[in-house]
Parts: C-alpha cells; structure tokens; sequence
C-alpha cells in the first residue's frame, strides 16, 4: 500500500536524477497528491519538509519546482509552519549572497545620468554585463540572484499566510529585500508585502460631507484597494456600501484574487497638508469646478502608492476624502492572494472634531 511517505522518497528520487525529466517529476508529484488530502499532520510534514529541501538542487528548475509547490499546499490551507523557519533561512542566505552583486552593479549604474534619455537601456545593459562576467560573479552570487527571482512566490505565500509569519519574516529580511528591491522582481514583491500594515491607526474623513471616524487599516497592499474598502464602509457611504458583495470579497481576500471587473473611484484621496494650503476649502470643495482641486495635486494620496506612503500626524495616518478631479477607474483585484485586508471602525468623529483635524488644530 503506498504511504505519503514513501511516495515522497520516490518523488525526491526523481527530482534528484539529473536525468529524470519534467514528465517524470510530474507523474511521481501527482501521486503524492493523490494521497496528501487524507494523509497524517506527520506525513504532511514530512512531504513538505522534504521537498521544500530540495531548492538546493542544482537544477534551478526542479528547484523552483520544489518551492512552488509547498507554497502552493500553504495557500491550500496545509500548514505553513512546516517550512516557515526554513522559507526565512533561505531567502536570508540568498539576500546575502546576491547583495555582493548588487553592490557592483550599484556602483556601475552610478556613472549613467539620471537625466539620460537611454538610461534604462544602458541600466539594462549593465545588468546583463555583469551577471555574464564569471571573473567577478561567483557561482554562488549568480544563484542566488536567480534563485529570488524564481523561488519568491513560495515565500510570498508563507509569508502573508498569517501576521505572525508577516512579522517574523519582515524582522530578518525587509531590509535585505529592499536593497536589491528595484532591480530584483522577487526582492521587489517582498519588499510590497514588508511594506504593508498592521493595526495601523487612521483618521478618516470626507471633507465634503463633513463625515469621519477613527479606526485601524489591517493588510492594505495599495492604495487602490484602500480606494475599494473605504468605498464598502456605511459610515461614509450613506449607511450602505458602495461596492458589490462580490468585489468586497475580491478586495478583502476572502473572494478571487483578479476579475476583469473595474470600479471608477468615488474620490480623490488627499494628506493633511492639505489643510495648510491657502484657499484649499474654497477649491476643493468647488461643486460646479471639482477638477479646481488639482491645483493641490502635491497633497494627493497616489493610488499606485501605499498605506505606509500617506502622511503620518499626532499618532495617525490621517485620510482626506474628496470628490474625484476628474473619472477614473481601477480593476478590481488585490496583489496577494491569502493576505486579508481590511478597515476597523472605531468610532465616528464629532463635527468638533472633524473641525479641528481640518483647520489643523489637533
């Protein structure tokens, strides 16, 4: 009778012949997930330990494989904890032996203009340069820059499973991760989820209906879905939401990942410097001229920015909802699959409070 177990020891056999093929790995993974539903807490560790393991082949491919594939059972609800430290080792070692790299290709890009029309190209032109020059690349820098970029899915789903692997995680690498973050696909994705927020404190108010509470942002990637989540809230939408239940769930994490659905936005988002701006009542409020309101385009809160970006004042990040200077709309969708998102109310603000945020007397 086969076992989980030892269809994961013919499994390994078969990644670790350098001479089995996609098709052999295939058909020995698909007969341990025939088995895996209605195995053991013991075998299911075992398989997942075991295969997570084997991003040390040399066979980048069948390596990355290896990872996709634990991080695929993670975000099936099979327990992360079985490669949680290992995921964070991993992407610790690799962080450290790409920065080696990353160093010389920083101080190469130095010497290209900021201004260079062809900046990007000549940038581009580095990279590949550089990762081709065996005398300077060590084997161990070149796969290491590989291997973030092929292995980084698996860890985005270990890591955004639950705040606690968040936390953990972002504790060793967020700053690893972000060095290499612009010029790395995989360090760029860590680096998006390190950047999201916990139990964050906000201020939210719409300055035109002179509505607003206080509350805490959880898991919020961008600012489009902040857009979308404060859209589902009664309090600032006439006791009702205005978002289908379908894009809700799609934009909190409990629903699909992507749609070809769009949303036109409901607002313009602006920082509280806005209310240091002379006359910024009198334009952005302006009913028969809202596109008046871009004059304080430098106070907008980006939608392609983040949480983390918006305006941080006496303990909150501090949210000013406007009508929109013109339509737009975003597709509804949310960068992770299993991070959950979401907007606490709790409690509405009085008109002397709304005041004194918005003539900037807190």
């Amino acid at each position: 009778m086969q076992t989980l177990h030892n269809t994961t020891d013919s499994l390994i056999g078969v990644m670790k012949d350098v001479m089995s093929s996609i098709d052999d790995v295939n058909a020995a993974l698909q007969q341990c997930f025939k088995l895996i539903s209605d195995s053991s807490e013991e075998d299911i560790k075992y398989f997942m330990s075991n295969i997570f393991a084997l991003n040390s082949l040399t066979d980048i491919e069948k390596a990355s494989l290896a990872t996709t594939v634990c991080g695929y059972l993670v975000e099936r609800g099979f327990p992360s904890e079985y490669i949680l430290k290992d995921t964070i080792d991993l992407f610790d070692t690799l962080l450290t032996q790409a920065k080696p790299f990353y160093d010389m290709f920083y101080a190469e890009v130095r010497s290209i203009e900021e201004n260079d029309e062809n900046r990007d190209e000549k940038i581009q032109a580095v990279f590949s340069n550089l990762i081709q020059d065996k005398e300077v690349v060590t084997p161990e820098m070149y796969r290491a820059v590989t291997a973030i970029e092929k292995f980084y899915p698996c860890a985005i789903s270990v890591f955004s499973i639950d705040k606690e692997n968040f936390y953990e995680a972002r504790e060793r690498l967020a700053e690893k991760a972000a060095y290499i973050s612009r010029y790395n696909q995989g360090a760029y994705w860590l680096n998006t989820l390190f950047a999201v927020l916990f139990d964050e404190p906000v201020i939210m108010i719409d300055i035109d209906r002179e509505v607003g509470f206080e509350g805490r942002i959880n898991g919020i990637v961008d600012n489009y879905q902040l857009q979308h989540l404060l859209m589902s809230l009664p309090i600032l939408n006439d006791g009702k939401s205005a978002i289908s239940e379908e894009d809700f769930a799609v934009v909190n994490g409990s629903g699909e990942q992507s749609t070809d659905r769009s949303i036109e936005s409901k607002w313009n988002m602006y920082n509280l410097e806005l209310c240091s701006q002379p006359g910024w009542d009198v334009k952005v409020k302006n009913q028969a001229n809202p596109a008046s309101s871009i004059e304080y385009r430098n106070c907008w809160i980006w939608s392609e920015g983040a949480p983390a970006d918006i305006s941080f004042y006496d303990g909150y990040r501090v949210i000013l909802l406007g009508k929109p200077a013109y339509s737009r709309s975003s597709r509804v969708q949310r960068a992770f699959r299993n991070l959950k998102a979401g907007i606490e109310v709790i409690k509405p603000l009085s008109p002397e409070e709304i005041g004194k945020w918005l003539n900037n007397t807190i």
